[in-house]
């Protein structure tokens, strides 16, 4: 019998463990959907009499022992109630009862004047498990839960117990990862956060508030890692997003730092945040915290002063001489990443005081490499060498940051370059020149806007100095050992070697007609590079293809263009990459321990590793071509190219089978590039290839063909609106052909197509030429 159950189910609650009460429901309750949902509902509706006879009994001044031990029963039940809704199978026996747990049980008790404190912090710790569940089902009732605690409930009153702070900050915590926007809005409960994080003394909850605290200061950054950004053994090329991107990065937290919001938070509970995390410098997660914090009062804060404090207190502690010392190492690297994070996000462009004192610490962050090196020559054991590599790693990161934000770095170019056998990192050299050409187009940018000649012709005159320098010195420093690098004929650091591939691309990228004296010698050599490391070129392709992409767009500047490059760019590289993409094998290292399991996730993995390198092959070039378009059609070489690229769209289209999530993703950028040929070069095709149009419908014809075939099998991914992106892509290839050719009309497409429905031969007998036809006219 259900209610004989139920009421031994009630009497259990009062003397067992929350944990078994649940395992216990979930076993004899919820054993199929109709039945979990029934029971469900007993169990709410049992608690709803529970309340009402509470409420009843408190208003009557009943036996105070008995109403303590009904309300006692009351919050065991909220709590197993809040927690069933996290393991119950079922879920939508569950969601459709969530309205009235929270609008008859919950939210009556929380609000209630006579509910205790106790009360009120079980039921939010039940409101806090749905959240967590249900986050967009019940996001309108968090205002209700947090205005509350906002208004009526003093978080700061004496007496408050640590339990009851503890069910508040995981109710944040939760909160901020469904809303945070909602926490945003209402912040005045941050405050009283940092007030009781200020005063706390118990360990745990310290920590426990230096977490939510952090996040909720994160949420405002635009940069957020707070992690050191090592890839000695990564071989993707992480700047890049891959066809796996889902494009669903319009959430909350990263439309946060967007939105150009205030600081609401007072100052002076800001200033006393700061020195408590100084005071506890020694904990990683302060660090970490601090960074956040000097990040956030650089963005939001207008009076630099505080943000100015924070980088004068790193200043200090990085200036002791014992940062070395073997009980200082870990403190000392945790304070170097820390401050990455504030440094990342400095606002500091308009603030003198903030870029001078970002340059001292430029100059101490140089010392302080200096020092660990020096030490570590002293002391030659594991210790202090894992003590330099992570140090110097962390140094780097600081020193990119604070040289993207530096106004004019040429002041600072010979000290800088003096560090740099010590730095040894393609990447910072590459920043280093970046912001020395950034400061070139500034000059060029406040010449164009200046009225007076004499100022004028002094920014001109400057402007022509610090090119020559860039021409003569720091670019050939930079970049002739980083071109030397690649053509050694062993590869021996491939990290080491990846980042010099990208510094290579971000130089041309950044100095655009001052590179130049410098093309010749970066295109054959990164050419060179493809062909001499063949066997691991699954490591480096990313890297080579975005730099390349990087080298192409420098021929919108017609002056830079020589037929050569393009031709040995694709030819070379890209139609290599493309036409031999099943022999690339990954380079795994040493395989020789991994089981027949491991060997066949290794293969999986090989083939999305492999897919997006063709894929970024494929958007590159449809991305690259029309814009330097000019320079191929004076080039009488480019009818070799856009045929030997049509040729090889022409093998895939409608000719191999698109199986896989990465086939289908690949195929979706062949027809891209298809259409960008005949869009942009169909009068190459037209001379090189006769009869091409006739070669492109009946393979477009074929392609949709087997989409048809995967829609009727339900293999075929649909978006939102259940349309398939390749079948609209596919008929949008058709067009641009169509397009190309003013000679075609209705009547002649008719035609053809006729002649392809009784001509083309299929295997598959379900195939409807004709609808095909019709999807096409």
């Amino acid at each position: 019998d259900v209610s004989e159950a139920f009421e031994t189910f009630f009497k259990a609650i009062q003397i067992s463990d929350p944990n078994n009460i649940v395992n216990y429901f979930l076993k004899n309750f919820c054993t199929d959907e109709q039945t979990t949902s029934d029971n469900i509902n007993r169990f709410i509706f049992v608690l709803k009499i529970k309340s009402k006879q509470i409420k009843l009994n408190i208003s009557n001044n009943e036996n105070k022992e008995v109403l303590k031990s009904d309300i006692e029963l009351f919050k065991k039940s909220l709590i197993i109630l809040g927690t069933l809704s996290r393991y119950v199978k079922y879920s939508s026996s569950f969601s459709i009862y969530l309205s009235d747990i929270i609008e008859n049980l919950l939210l009556p008790h929380f609000i209630d004047e006579s509910s205790d404190d106790d009360t009120k912090m079980q039921v939010l710790s039940s409101y806090t498990s749905l959240l967590q569940c249900y986050e967009d089902t019940i996001e309108s009732y968090s205002l209700q839960f947090i205005e509350y605690l906002q208004k009526s409930f003093d978080i700061n009153k004496e007496g408050l117990s640590n339990a009851s702070i503890k069910t508040i900050i995981d109710f944040i915590v939760i909160l901020m990862q469904a809303s945070p926007l909602l926490v945003i809005k209402n912040n005045k409960i941050i405050e009283s956060l940092i007030k009781i994080y200020c005063s706390i003394k118990d360990e745990n909850l310290y920590e426990d508030l230096t977490q939510v605290l952090g996040q909720y200061f994160q949420l405002y950054l635009p940069y957020k890692s707070s992690k050191n950004e090592e890839d000695d053994d990564e071989d993707t090329d992480d700047d890049e997003d891959d066809f796996e991107s889902d494009g669903n990065g319009n959430s909350n937290n990263n439309k946060v730092s967007e939105m150009n919001l205030e600081n609401e938070i007072s100052i002076s509970l800001l200033e006393n945040l700061s020195k408590l995390l100084f005071d506890n410098i020694n904990k990683e997660s302060s660090t970490i915290f601090l960074g956040i914090l000097c990040g956030y009062t650089s963005i939001y804060i207008k009076d630099k002063s505080l943000c100015n404090n924070i980088f004068s207190s790193y200043l200090e502690i990085l200036k002791k001489d014992n940062i070395c010392n073997r009980e200082n190492r870990k403190i000392t690297v945790n304070i170097i990443d820390s401050l990455r994070i504030g440094v990342s996000n400095a606002a500091i462009r308009e603030s003198n005081q903030l870029q001078e004192t970002l340059i001292n610490i430029f100059k101490v962050l140089l010392d302080c490499i200096g020092d660990i090196k020096e030490y570590v020559k002293n002391n030659l054991n594991k210790g202090s060498q894992a003590f330099f590599q992570r140090s110097r790693s962390s140094i780097i990161l600081n020193l990119m940051a604070i040289i993207r934000v530096v106004n004019d770095f040429f002041e600072f170019s010979e000290e800088f370059l003096i560090y740099a056998p010590v730095l040894a990192d393609p990447l910072i050299f590459s920043e280093f020149i970046t912001s020395l050409t950034r400061n070139i187009d500034s000059i060029s940018n406040t010449i164009a806007t200046t009225i007076s000649e004499e100022e004028k012709q002094s920014l001109i005159s400057k402007r022509q100095t610090k090119i020559s320098l860039l021409l003569e010195n720091y670019l050939p420093k930079i970049l002739n050992p980083l071109l030397s690098e690649i053509v050694k004929p062993i590869q021996k650091y491939k990290s080491m070697t990846i980042h010099v591939i990208k510094a290579i691309g971000n130089i041309a990228q950044s100095t655009k007609e001052f590179y130049q004296p410098f093309l010749d010698t970066t295109v054959e050599r990164l050419c060179q590079f493809v062909a001499k490391n063949w066997k691991s070129i699954s490591r480096y392709a990313p890297s080579i293809i975005t730099t390349l992409d990087k080298v192409l767009k420098l021929f919108t500047i017609s002056s830079l263009y020589k037929p050569i490059y393009l031709n040995s760019i694709i030819q070379q590289v890209y139609l290599k990459i493309l036409n031999n993409s099943n022999s690339i094998q990954l380079d795994n290292g040493d395989d020789d321990d991994k089981d027949d399991d491991e060997e066949d996730d290794q293969q999986d993995k090989d083939t999305d590793v492999i897919s997006k390198i063709v894929f970024k092959v494929l958007t590159s070039l449809t991305e690259t071509l029309p814009i330097i378009k000019n320079c191929l059609q004076v080039d009488p070489n480019s009818t070799n190219i856009t045929k030997d690229l049509y040729k090889y769209l022409i093998g895939q289209i409608g000719t191999e089978e698109v199986i896989f999530d990465a086939d289908r993703y690949i195929r979706l950028a062949q027809l891209d590039l298809l259409t960008e040929l005949y869009t942009h070069f169909s009068n190459n095709l037209q001379f090189d290839i006769p009869q091409h149009e006739s070669i492109s419908f009946k393979h477009i014809f074929n392609e949709l063909g087997q989409i048809q075939i995967a829609l009727e099998l339900g293999e075929e991914e649909l978006d939102k609106n259940q349309k398939s992106q390749r079948k609209e892509i596919c008929l949008n290839t058709f067009k641009s052909i169509v397009l190309s050719n003013p000679q075609f009309n209705k009547e002649n497409l008719v035609e053809l197509l006729k002649e392809f429905i009784n001509n083309t031969k299929s295997n598959q007998n379900d195939i409807d030429k004709h609808q095909i036809k019709k999807d096409l006219l």
